[in-house]
Order: C-alpha cells, then structure tokens, then sequence
C-alpha cells in the first residue's frame, strides 16, 4: 500500500498539491473547510489528470480514486508519511493550524508549508515541536510546475530541511533551499524586480509593453540565470526543471480548469 500524505487546505494551490501527489501513486487525506471544498479538489483532480499524463508524471500503479477528504484537518492528517499546508495566506490561520497539525502528528513528520511569503519561524510560534516545520513553497499551479522553495525557521532542524529537500525530489520536483528566512522568499522577489523595472522602463518611454515582454519571453528567460551566465551559453543545470515547466505552460489550461 502506497504512503499517505496529508493536504490540508484544499483550494488551488492544495488541490493541486493533491493531484500530483496521487500521480506519484500516494494516498492523499486532504481537509478544507469550505463547504464547497471536497468538490472542488476532485473536480480540480480530474481536469488535472490528462496533463499529468500527458507529462508522464502519473506512476504505474497510480489512481486518483486514493483521495479522502474530511472536515478535520487532524483526521485528514493521521497516519500521514509528509504534511503539506496549503490553506489561506493569513499568519493568525496558519499559526492556529499548525498548532492542530502538531499536535495531532508525531514529532518525527514534517509539516510543510506552501506559504508564499510569510515566515515558519511565525507560523509555528504555538507548535510543540518547530523543528519538523518548514516552507515548501511551489509554484502554481503544483501539479505541473517543479519548483520548491524550502525554507527552515529558527527553530528548524537542518534534519527537516533535509528530510523536505529529499522529499520533494524524490517525486520530481526540483526544490531550491533557501538558507535564511525572508519574507516572499526567492523566486517571488526576483521575478518583483523584473516586473518593477519593466514598469520603469516603459513609464519612461525606453520600451512598449509587448517589446518589454519579448525581451524577457524571448530571450532573458533563457539566459540570466547565474549558472547559464557562468557558462557562456544556454546549458545550465537547470535545464531539465525549465523543459518540464515549459511543456507544462503549453498543456496548463487543459489541466487547471476547475475555479
């Protein structure tokens, strides 16, 4: 039998989580407190089952039918081999949620977060035990998209980090870990910046709007990372994660339809 893993908030981010999580062949108990909740994350599994396949990321063995919803966020949580937090972008909820999580899990299960900006040093201010928590932040939607930003807190044990990093690897995403906590982590800061400058840019009559997004569609996006700059051309180390996201892009709408 297949692990169990536990998404807790089942809106977008978490039913996508729940998606791919079942094309890897685990078992998911997910919990949301909408009444429209459980409708939504199956209606959203199905419609994201053809791209999962057509990315060949569903398993042998695979079966979106191991999905179990419940009201409860520690029923849905029980027996769970990894946590993945998805609920709403509110600290008070979070703090409050992984206090229930922590204290319905034992001590040695991870509880990730897919937090996009707040802290897990603030977040498990109430959890007994910290050193299991930290960010596991993807990038929408989940199922289709490999990037993870894993963050520790304060009082995070470099054990978690390193137990979320294999995780997460180990099913084929392709998790970054940030060393130190800040607030909209990595990838959101970088892609502010671009986006800040290129209102600059066209505020000031430098360039329009659509040369402004074919500089970077076109051609920043293939070369700026550090290692593809490093190298003097366009191999990088992340080009394997790049292909998959891009083949992701063109079948996205076929595969995250359900609002």
């Amino acid at each position: 039998m297949p692990k169990r893993i536990a998404v807790i908030g089942a809106g977008t981010i978490g039913a996508s989580w729940a998606a791919y999580f079942l094309a890897r062949g685990f078992e998911v108990g997910a919990s949301d407190p909408s009444p429209n909740g459980e409708a939504f994350a199956r209606r959203f599994i199905d419609n994201a089952w053809p791209a999962l396949e057509a990315l060949k990321i569903v398993q042998p063995g695979a079966d979106r039918k191991r999905f179990a919803f419940y009201k409860d966020p520690a029923e849905a949580a029980k027996g769970a081999a990894f946590v993945q937090e998805s609920g709403p972008e509110r600290e008070d909820l979070k703090i409050e949620l992984f206090a229930t999580l922590d204290a319905a899990l034992p001590p040695e299960t991870v509880i990730a977060s897919s937090s996009s900006g707040l802290l897990i040093s603030r977040v498990t201010k109430k959890c007994k035990h910290p050193e299991r928590c930290v960010i596991g932040h993807p990038f929408n939607p989940p199922h289709l998209i490999p990037l993870v930003e894993v963050v520790g807190g304060k009082k995070t044990s470099p054990e978690a980090v390193y137990k979320a990093m294999t995780f997460y690897r180990s099913i084929g995403k392709h998790p970054i870990q940030i060393n130190k906590e800040v607030r909209g982590h990595v990838a959101n800061r970088l892609q502010a910046a671009l986006w800040r400058e290129a209102i600059h840019l066209v505020s000031e009559g430098v360039v329009s709007v659509a040369d402004a997004d074919a500089a970077v569609g076109a051609g920043w996006t293939i070369s700026a990372s550090p290692s593809s700059r490093r190298k003097h051309g366009r191999q990088s180390s992340t080009a394997s994660p790049r292909k998959q996201a891009g083949a992701a892009s063109r079948i996205c709408n076929a595969g995250a339809t359900a609002s």
